[in-house]
């Protein structure tokens, strides 16, 4: 069946002017954000371990800091500076962030769980003048100032000194030109090599508050339970930055904890009833695990989560098991969606409306996407389906025709920090070269996998490891898994299964089941049990370290 239509374009220039009022052609811009304008007064933002903070409060501890970071710079400008930021999840990492946009500085999150080769190495990649940090990373703050030679500005008492949570004019605060200047650099995973740093502007920022609110409806009246770390997207411009933006408020948790997490989600009689949740596939598997522990009801765990509006599954793909466990012990059907460091999110499944197990929907407003064969050069062959979100244009019949996915959007970037790859390398005619492989079925994007790691080339067949992990966890024995494709001389790849199992089984038995459940081609040839597979964070699997430390000879 063919569908052609006209896919229409969505200009950062008109997002910017109609949501926030402000002029797309002026070059003095004050105001960008909502919260800029004392819009929301006294209206609480975040509420965390250190207690609860008003919008203006936290505007008001940021200019507070602000000067602290200027006077320690012997009073000189650090506009167009970096900022390192060492806090824990909470609000001293906002006050930190606002402070360095008040001086025109762009921010560089630092993740206090990384170890100090890896922090050395976004510090080195980075270059900041200055690194921030909280009371409890002041000596890891101080190592790395002394080794890379800048200011270090510890935060001290600025988050429990006395302030009045009132200012006269916060427009003032923030340099005129900000919507043209870096807000941060924020690094990629690492999970197809080193960490990469990418540079985010404050357009970049809008662009993304302005689609997920549009999306999501993400409004002043939403309740927010954080739980991501905030050096990562998700972390912070997602499940933070977004909401503060729609003057929501942000229920921040000092790290992620089931036993908390459930409280929050069950307690529907306190001051501050959550109503939107954002998490990992990996932090939903560990929420289900300890629900189970505890035998709690499920009849009564959904009559409390009537009152969610939305609960969010992101930054890896999701089980299908998972989906079907969250919405029995739930009731509600975990909205999964699709991005990425480099564009933040791109696809999303209806807010409203049916969603299906494994898809990622279709385009966010802004965004446009492609799925196209390449050669083996990079360049394109043939476009399969284009799609923004109103319009889809099918090319031909897909049926379960694979390619690769391309996005453009309103809020894109344009290389990484400090790396030679040039444009002509990661954009084809300006669309982003994703790196995934992608089919497009029943209206909707399904992501195959990384092209590089997840695409398996094993006796000619190109097989998704996606799929055979999301079948191989419907067998009732294994917890995790992850599938990798090693080199071989006969095979060209074959396939490795990196299993977890809840209860002793041999491999031959989880072979015979993989005979009656899936493809000839796509078997296991092998199986390794493991007590642990290595995940970050953000609960992604490196697969191309992974595949180092198992099999050196494979490099």
């Amino acid at each position: 069946m063919l569908f052609i239509r006209v896919l229409k374009q969505c200009s950062l220039k008109n997002i910017v002017g109609r949501n926030f009022g402000v002029s797309a052609t002026s070059h003095t811009v004050k105001g960008v954000y909502p919260f800029m304008h004392n819009k929301y007064d006294d209206k609480l933002a975040i509420k965390d371990s250190l207690g609860s903070f008003s919008y203006s409060e936290l505007l008001c501890r940021s200019r507070l800091f602000k000067d602290q970071l200027v006077a320690a710079n012997n009073g000189q400008n650090l506009l167009g500076k970096r900022i390192a930021i060492l806090t824990p999840n909470n609000a001293s990492f906002t006050v930190s962030q606002w402070s360095a946009w008040m001086c025109g500085a762009a921010i560089v999150p630092l993740c206090p769980q990384h170890p100090k080769p890896e922090l050395s190495y976004v510090m080195q990649d980075s270059q900041p003048s200055v690194i921030v940090s909280s009371d409890e990373h002041q000596q890891v703050a101080e190592e790395l100032s002394s080794k890379f030679k800048l200011l270090h500005v510890p935060l001290k008492d600025i988050m429990t000194s006395s302030v009045s949570g009132q200012m006269d004019d916060n427009l003032n605060l923030f340099p005129d030109n900000l919507l043209d200047l870096p807000s941060s650099i924020m690094y990629t995973s690492g999970t197809t090599g080193r960490p990469k740093g990418i540079v985010y502007t404050h357009k970049y920022n809008l662009a993304h508050a302005n689609r997920i609110s549009k999306a999501w409806e993400l409004t002043s009246r939403d309740i927010l339970l954080h739980v991501l770390p905030v050096h990562h997207g998700h972390g912070m411009v997602v499940a933070l930055l977004c909401p503060l933006c729609a003057g929501a408020t942000v229920k921040m948790l000092p790290e992620f904890d089931p036993a908390s997490v459930w409280k929050d989600l069950l307690d529907d009689d306190c001051d501050l009833p959550t109503n939107v949740f954002m998490a990992v596939p990996t932090i939903y598997a560990k929420l289900i695990e300890y629900f189970e522990e505890l035998n709690l009801s499920i009849e009564e765990t959904q009559e409390k989560c009537k009152r969610f509006r939305l609960m969010i599954s992101g930054s890896a793909p999701l089980p299908t098991h998972l989906l079907h466990k969250w919405k029995e012990i739930t009731g509600h059907v975990l909205l999964e969606r699709y991005g990425a460091t480099e564009f933040g999110m791109a696809l999303t499944n209806p807010l409203h409306g049916p969603r299906s197990p494994g898809a990622v929907g279709l385009p966010f407003p802004g965004v446009n996407s492609k799925l196209v064969q390449t050669n083996s050069d990079g360049t394109t062959t043939r476009t399969i389906v284009e799609a923004s979100e109103s319009n889809v244009t099918v090319h031909e019949d897909t049926g379960d025709m694979e390619g690769e996915l391309l996005i453009m959007s309103d809020a894109m970037f344009e290389g990484y920090l400090n790396r030679p790859e040039t444009k002509e390398d990661l954009f084809i005619e300006g669309w982003f070269k994703t790196g995934d492989t992608a089919k497009f079925k029943d209206g909707a994007f399904f992501i195959k996998g990384r092209t590089s790691v997840d695409i398996i080339k094993s006796g000619g067949y190109k097989i998704s490891a996606l799929d055979i992990e999301k079948k191989l966890l419907e067998h009732p024995a294994v917890n995790e898994i992850t599938v990798l494709g090693i080199d071989d001389k006969t095979m060209g790849q074959r396939i490795v299964a990196l299993v977890i199992l809840s209860h002793e089984t041999s491999e031959q038995e989880l072979k015979d089941w993989c005979k009656e459940n899936l493809l000839k081609s796509q078997i296991p040839n092998e199986f390794k049990m493991l007590d642990e597979i290595p995940r970050n964070l953000m609960g992604k699997v490196n697969k191309k370290q992974l595949i180092k430390i198992l099999y050196p000879e494979n490099r």
